[in-house]
This record gives structure tokens, sequence and C-alpha cells, in this order.
């Protein structure tokens, strides 16, 4: 299991604080999803269920299609503003991630994830 760290997103002037894993959202990847590490200032906001901030439309998940160090497909989640959700698409192919304690790859592919709005 990849140890968690406490990240920002910001939106307008506000920022809300929650846990992801950690590494994940570093260099090229933060710029493009809008999240960035909490700063030493940061880390006593308090902290939001992910959850809570995808159903207050606040954070979207977009699910990325990976090629791993040693060559072999997966997916990943990630999480962006609603702001910058029209532009991650194209912005996040051939960057790279590292989760720390976890895996690293290359991002190849971006798109949304299934979202269920009502089953009734």
């Amino acid at each position: 299991m990849s140890k968690l760290d406490k990240y920002i997103a910001t939106v307008g002037t506000n920022k809300y604080a929650f846990r992801a894993p950690a590494g994940l959202y570093a260099g090229a990847i933060a710029t493009e999803t809008g999240i960035a590490v909490a700063s030493d200032a940061e880390q006593d906001l308090p902290e939001f269920a992910v959850k809570n901030l995808l159903r207050k439309g606040i954070l979207r998940r977009v699910r990325a299609i990976t090629k791993t160090s040693a060559g072999r497909p997966s997916s990943l989640k990630l999480l962006c503003t609603q702001a910058k959700l029209a532009t991650i698409l194209d912005a996040l192919q051939g960057d790279t991630y590292t989760i720390t304690g976890g895996g690293n790859g290359t991002i190849t592919s971006v798109g949304f994830a299934l979202r269920v709005v009502s089953r009734g």
C-alpha cells in the first residue's frame, strides 16, 4: 500500500485539502490537474473526503491508461479540478508518473471515468 500525502485543490480563492497517494501529483501532473502538495503553512487546513469533493463538483475523476516501467499496460485514476477538465485530456499524454512505494510509468491516454448519475 502506498503512503498518502496531503494535497490542496485551489478553486478561485478557496482551498480544499484531501489525501491521495504520495508522489502522484508532482511536476507536470500537478500543473495539469490543478492539484498541488500542501505546503507547511497549509498542513493545518481541514481535510475533506474525496467522495464529498466529487459530489460537490469541485473535483472530477479521469482515468489514465498507462504503460508501467516494466512495459505492461495499466490504468490510473486521477483527480483534477473542474477548471482544468477542458485541457487535461491532451495535456497529460506522455507525462511520467511516480507513486511513492508504488509504481511508475508513462501516461499514454486520458479519458473520463464513468459517472453514474441515477439508477432509477
